[in-house]
């Protein structure tokens, strides 16, 4: 483990009664109803309160006393109420303050949320693998980094959290990247922290679940069918025509994802599988555009979203590689406004209640209509927080900060701009990206055997047009192509 050297905190001492009573001014209608504390019955005998209340009022007649009982409810009712919201001040003070962060990632990644949960006074702690352990950690602002041999092994997980948490208290456990998100929630369940449980984890983690569920509240997904049943798997083959997409119901992105011309294909398949095929599900091929809606998300309700639209779609990139592009799409056009809608819908459905999601989407070529694809409780990869962050001035990682500290999101403004990145793997160990010198140009990739640039503009047509141009010129200049691996 990595031992970082914490900075002085100043211990925070609760002040006096006396002090409340001479800092804090009484409320008006505290002062007009009744004291703060009722007196006790032994201090009302010694003092009692007829003498009190004849000096300032009359008595009360026979006739008046309902009224009087009706006064006297009335202030234990606003003292009650007073004394709920100094309570409900006081819980949410403490749950803004400085707070313990358990970052879980297998991979490096999340270093802006890092970043800035130190800045606003967090402490952040790291779990990863072993493996990752000498990678680029922002080690100067980390309370400490902790690695274990598989970050995949729960149990081993579990006891090492638990173990840390005996002298150390853990606020918020947050995960970095997709294969995070179920360590994260399995630990907010046992911890009791709080934060996204592992039942709606599913919505956004296995493929077949997701679909099943936007599919009852009637969101448009293509048709499907679990690799469970082979009777119901034979009948889907014969109502949906070829061809269909096979996947895993647990990968990120499109891992593990193969294309299937005929029956044949499908059953062969199936039958390698063999006791996994439960964890597949069978999907019909759609042709068309691929889209991404990257969303902040508080109390249930979508803050913020940036809508942009794939080059090449992730499958084939993967499959027979090229280079990937994304660009954030006109704000005037009816896909936008199409996809804002359905991304409500997706996101009300899966019940995500606070954080940050990446969802896809697909505009089939045949009908024109948009179709969920999945969903993802994290930040979006490949650069696509910075392009959001050059179009709108909104960090996605950043926003997913405050949600997780803060009890009321406020959220920054939002710049309407247009920004779209292009990047490949490279031949070259240090490719040449000076011929990109475009004005709109506004970040450069500097890493080995890559090579990547956004571009930013306030006129959407000015990104596409320098988006499509540039990813000609990549495919010439640089492109290489690692298959991934089934």
């Amino acid at each position: 483990m990595d031992k970082k050297k914490t900075p002085a905190t100043t211990k925070k001492v609760a002040p006096k009664a006396a002090e409340l009573t001479a800092t804090v001014p009484a409320s008006p209608v505290a002062e007009a109803s009744a004291p703060a504390t009722p007196p006790s019955p032994r201090a009302t005998a010694a003092k009692p309160v007829a003498k009190r209340t004849a000096a300032a009022k009359p008595a009360v007649t026979k006739a008046e006393a309902p009224q009087a009982t009706a006064k006297v409810a009335t202030r234990k009712a606003s003292t009650s109420k007073g004394e709920a919201k100094a309570a409900q001040k006081a819980l949410l003070a403490e749950q803004d303050g400085p707070k313990r962060i358990l970052c879980i990632a297998c991979l490096v990644s999340g270093r802006p949320f890092m970043k800035e949960a130190t800045k606003a006074g967090h402490k952040v702690i790291v779990l990863t693998g072993e493996k990752r352990l000498k990678d680029e950690w922002p080690r100067d602002i980390l309370e400490e980094i902790i690695a274990v041999p598989d970050i995949f092994d729960e149990k081993v997980v579990r006891n090492v959290i638990a173990y840390i948490s005996q002298r150390r208290k853990i606020d918020r456990i947050v995960p970095m990247g997709d294969f995070d998100v179920e360590i994260a929630c399995m630990l907010r369940e046992h911890m009791r922290v709080p934060g996204m449980g592992e039942t709606t984890m599913r919505y956004f983690r296995d493929k077949l679940a997701m679909r099943v569920k936007t599919r009852e509240d009637g969101i448009p997904v293509p048709d499907f069918v679990h690799v469970l049943n082979h009777d119901e798997v034979h009948a889907y083959m014969q109502r949906v025509p070829a061809p269909w997409v096979i996947k895993p119901r647990q990968e990120a992105a499109s891992m593990g994802i193969e294309v299937l011309k005929d029956d044949q294909a499908v059953w062969k398949k199936i039958m390698e599988l063999g006791d996994k095929q439960s964890y597949y599900l069978l999907e019909k091929y759609t042709p068309g555009d691929v889209y991404h809606v990257d969303s902040v998300v508080a109390e249930r309700e979508v803050e913020f979203a940036s809508v942009s639209k794939y080059g090449t779609p992730m499958l084939d990139l993967n499959k027979s590689g090229g280079v990937f592009t994304t660009r954030t799409i006109d704000r005037k056009s009816a896909d936008y406004k199409a996809l804002i809608e359905i991304n409500k819908q997706v996101v009300a459905s899966l019940g995500l209640v606070r954080g940050v999601t990446h969802i896809e989407y697909i505009k089939g070529r045949e009908d024109g209509k948009f179709y969920f694809l999945e969903a993802g409780a994290r930040v979006g990869a490949a650069k696509i927080p910075d392009v959001a962050w050059y179009a709108t001035d909104v960090c996605l990682w950043f926003e997913w900060t405050k949600i997780e500290t803060q009890t009321n999101y406020t959220l920054p403004k939002v710049r309407n701009g247009y920004a779209g990145a292009i990047v490949c793997l490279a031949r070259q160990e240090n490719p040449d990206l000076t011929p990109y010198n475009d004005p709109e140009v506004v970040w450069v990739q500097k890493k080995k055997h890559h090579a990547g640039v956004i571009v930013r503009s306030d006129d959407p047509k000015r990104v596409e047009e320098l988006v499509n141009q540039y990813a000609v010129r990549f495919a010439q200049d640089f492109m290489a192509h690692v298959p991934m691996k089934a």
